[in-house]
């Protein structure tokens, strides 16, 4: 057995086995991520959320049409993509609870197991998986904080030549590198390329494209809202550090110090953020 096909293997029974309930997700002391089918697992100070998280996660049962709209007169460039928008793609799941676990082939090189996450903004890769694919993170890479039920994580953000889920193929996918899953999430810089049906009761997702990349809807795998949201919520951190900073006295050099590194941390991400929306062809509209 080629090492790779171990690897899935091993990712795949270290995952919880099926059962009824819902998963779980809280972040421990040290800001890692972890996932559980028993509410028990979840520390008790961090159950309400949890409970209250999973609860508001879509069912998976009807059509769900994803990405946000913007002005029709915006010139398409998308990432390529071979299939038909008239071709549906059906892939048999694994079940964990309630939420779904599928084969996802990254790159052309790794297949690896990612649970469908719906909700999560971009697809989300363990460092196993990243290492695997000789994805290297340096101290230029941007990087993203992610809001939980429970708490902020922050992970580097990197771009994947491909992800193929089925035959289901997009090409140039965001995609952020977590130091601590063992099993990836399946999100919608994804999911926006598609509509898609999500079948619980026959253990199926149904993708179909939608066209929504060729018409420039969606750039470097994000709808407009989703642009917004990241050049809003960089800018709002500095300008919240830049306040804090005015605010400090000029005597607590120490502090001063620590909140000059984070403006210089927050103009670096940005830099990065505007360098991405530029290969993706993001217009100024959407920077805003």
């Amino acid at each position: 057995m080629r090492p790779a096909l171990v690897f899935v293997l091993v990712l795949w029974l270290g995952l919880p086995a099926a059962a009824s309930g819902e998963v779980y997700r809280w972040v421990d002391s040290s800001g890692r991520l972890h996932f559980t089918t028993e509410i028990h697992e979840v520390p008790a100070e961090q159950r309400a959320a949890a409970e209250k998280e999973a609860a508001s996660k879509p069912k998976t049962a009807g059509t769900v049409a994803v990405a946000e709209g913007a002005p029709a007169a915006i010139a398409p460039t998308a990432p390529r993509r071979s299939e038909s928008t008239s071709r549906v793609y059906t892939v048999e799941v694994e079940r964990a609870g309630t939420s779904m676990i599928v084969p996802v082939r990254l790159n052309d090189q790794v297949t690896a197991p990612f649970l469908v996450d719906t909700g999560a903004t971009d697809v989300l890769i363990p460092k196993a998986v990243a290492d695997q694919l000789g994805i290297r993170i340096g101290p230029d890479t941007r990087r993203v904080r992610y809001t939980t039920a429970n708490g902020v994580v922050e992970n580097p953000v990197v771009t994947l030549d491909s992800v193929d889920l089925g035959g289901a193929r997009v090409e140039g996918v965001p995609a952020s590198v977590s130091p601590s899953l063992g099993v990836g999430l399946l999100g919608l810089s994804f999911f926006n390329h598609f509509t898609y049906e999500i079948d619980a009761a026959q253990g199926r997702v149904r993708l179909r494209p939608n066209a929504l990349a060729e018409q420039g809807l969606i750039r470097g795998g994000r709808s407009e809202a989703q642009w917004r949201a990241e050049f809003a919520n960089l800018e709002g951190r500095r300008r919240s550090i830049d306040e804090a900073l005015g605010e400090t006295a000029a005597s607590h050099g120490r502090e001063r110090a620590r909140l000059r590194s984070l403006l210089d941390d927050l103009d670096r991400d940005l830099e990065l953020l505007g360098a991405e929306a530029d290969q993706a062809n993001v217009p100024v509209a959407w920077r805003q």
